[in-house]
């Protein structure tokens, strides 16, 4: 996924280093056993539509790409554009990465029954 924030254009890859480092930031350990929730965290607050979960997946899908942009320049980037279309084309994104397809399909099946 590629935006242009300030005349810059930024690459956003929801592949291995994305799920790996949402991983990281939300794994629970009890008991000597870690669970790894990254994916389950933060789907649930993506689809509850929470723009700070937006912008953290954002500034992770662009941690391994170059040229990086920072967090203001991505919360700016919201603010003057809009969420809805974002939140729209990280799911379609989320949807389509072998890393992350799964889980999302998953979780929106399951919402879909409720």
């Amino acid at each position: 996924m590629r935006l242009v924030i300030k005349e810059k254009e930024y690459d956003f890859i929801f592949g291995y280093g994305f799920i790996k480092e949402m991983n990281r930031r939300y794994s629970v350990t009890e008991q000597g056993l870690t669970m790894k929730m990254g994916m389950e965290t933060i789907l649930s607050n993506f689809l509850n539509k929470d723009v700070e979960t937006l912008v953290e997946m954002l500034k992770v899908a662009n941690s391994t790409e170059t040229p990086k942009v920072s967090e203001i320049a991505i919360a700016d980037y919201i603010e003057e554009n809009g969420s809805e279309q974002v939140f729209d084309d990280v799911l379609e994104e989320l949807k389509k990465s072998e890393f992350t397809k799964l889980k999302t399909n998953q979780l929106l099946e399951e919402l879909q029954k409720r």
